[in-house]
């Protein structure tokens, strides 16, 4: 197995750093990992789980998103509190966009080829992101999400007042202490996507298969998001896993994956196993 630190370009020159898992012996589409709220591309079990889908012979890219606050640094403090601020939805979709155009392009030259197909995955709101991303992305053929959100305009209104009426929302990362602020562009952009119908209009559209994995003790999530979205389309499958938290029982910093992650794993990549016959 390879591994590859790479800077990606995303909309307006916006920086992706990513990681690159390359198997000895290919055996399916690169498999492109995104992150959710407060996440990064090493968090928790990010690393692990790339290389469970490189064992299986997938390809795996794990990114940051370039508003995720975070750089190439394998962890730490938030470090871009100005890109943080500047986030939003349709610049995360803009970001896995970008990562998907350039694994088709060939971009990741001399590591990987230009790719026909690939396959997403996603964790809580980086589910879904790939599901929005997807809409216009023929090379996807499959995705997979754990602890998936269903919808992205989301805020409660007297959440949404206050917000307006600051300037900005205030957000706590448990990881480091700090607190992150979010500008009202943030909650501005997710009522559009709400406008236009929200995740599941993009879900009910997707024509390719999908797999929906969620913890039955999700705090964070509940596991009605996804057993909403699977009851919308007919190419959806559902997996809730008993016992499961929104981490799948995992710690940041990661020590040994629980019982829980490996079944989360080992379902998602007999999924795309079976997507790749």
């Amino acid at each position: 197995m390879r591994t590859a630190g790479l800077k990606i370009e995303s909309y307006q020159q916006r920086e992706i750093w990513a990681t690159l898992h390359v198997p000895d012996s290919i055996q399916g589409p690169p498999i492109v990992m995104a992150h959710g709220f407060l996440g990064f591309k090493d968090w928790a079990f990010f690393p692990w789980l790339a290389e469970a889908f490189t064992h299986a012979g997938f390809p795996a890219l794990r990114f940051n998103f370039s508003g995720s606050g975070m750089s190439q640094k394998a962890d730490g403090p938030f470090e871009n509190l100005e890109a943080f601020q500047k986030d939003t939805l349709t610049r995360q979709v803009e970001d896995l966009r970008s990562v998907i155009q350039s694994l088709a392009n060939g971009n990741l030259s001399p590591y990987l080829p230009a790719q026909k197909e690939l396959f997403l995955w996603g964790h809580s709101r980086g589910g879904a992101v790939c599901f929005l991303a997807a809409a216009n992305s023929p090379e996807v053929r499959a995705i997979a999400t754990w602890a998936t959100i269903a919808r992205v305009n989301r805020y409660l209104y007297e959440t949404k007042q206050s917000w307006r009426k600051q300037g900005f929302s205030i957000f706590e990362s448990s990881r480091t202490g700090q607190s992150l602020q979010y500008s009202t562009d943030f909650l501005d952009d997710a009522e559009k996507w709400g406008k236009e119908g929200d995740v599941p209009v993009f879900f009910h559209r997707l024509p390719i298969p999908v797999l929906l994995v969620h913890g039955s003790e999700d705090a964070s999530v509940p596991p009605e998001e996804s057993e909403s979205l699977a009851a919308i389309n007919s190419n959806a499958r559902l997996a809730v896993l008993a016992g499961a938290n929104h981490k799948f029982n995992a710690v940041h910093p990661f020590t040994e994956p629980p019982s829980s992650l490996i079944e989360a794993a080992d379902k998602t990549i007999e999924f795309f196993k079976n997507i790749r016959k």
